[in-house]
């Protein structure tokens, strides 16, 4: 147990590897997109992320995948990076991990096909969006009352 719980604060610090969960749920996400949806048509149809849409509409969906799973662990390295020694590294770590969870849970969301579970998987998006804009600008405004 003790080895368990060792290996785990080793990974939480490292800051090259948190990002590669990231990337990892998003190529999960888009292929159980692409494998559950049955067809493009349904993609098009039925599916959030207007980038996505685009990509299929303009037949670059391969560059776009690469890019998207190369923006995200470089977006995710470089704020851990940052926030490493700061008190809110572990604010950063789970933010990345409620990203990639709401990533996966998205791509099963062609599997359930409920408008109850799909609203939900928004949800997520929607508060990791929220938390991160709160916790950066309590930081801000943190950083701002302790110069003065």
């Amino acid at each position: 147990m003790q080895q368990i719980s060792q290996n785990l604060q080793s990974i939480y610090r490292n800051y090259r590897a948190i990002p590669l969960v990231l990337s990892a749920a998003v190529v999960i996400d888009y292929a159980l997109t692409f494998y559950l949806a049955g067809s493009i048509e349904r993609i098009l149809k039925y599916e959030y992320s207007p980038t996505l849409v685009y990509a299929i509409e303009h037949n670059i969906v391969i560059p776009y995948l690469v890019f998207t799973v190369f923006f995200y662990y470089a977006a995710g390295y470089i704020v851990l990076k940052y926030l490493m020694d700061s008190g809110i590294y572990h604010i950063g770590v789970y933010i990345i991990l409620l990203m990639s969870i709401t990533h996966v849970l998205g791509g099963l969301s062609w599997y359930v096909l409920n408008v109850h579970y799909s609203n939900a998987v928004l949800a997520l998006s929607l508060i990791s969006v929220v938390v991160t804009i709160a916790v950066f600008g309590y930081e801000i405004l943190r950083q701002i009352r302790s110069s003065i």
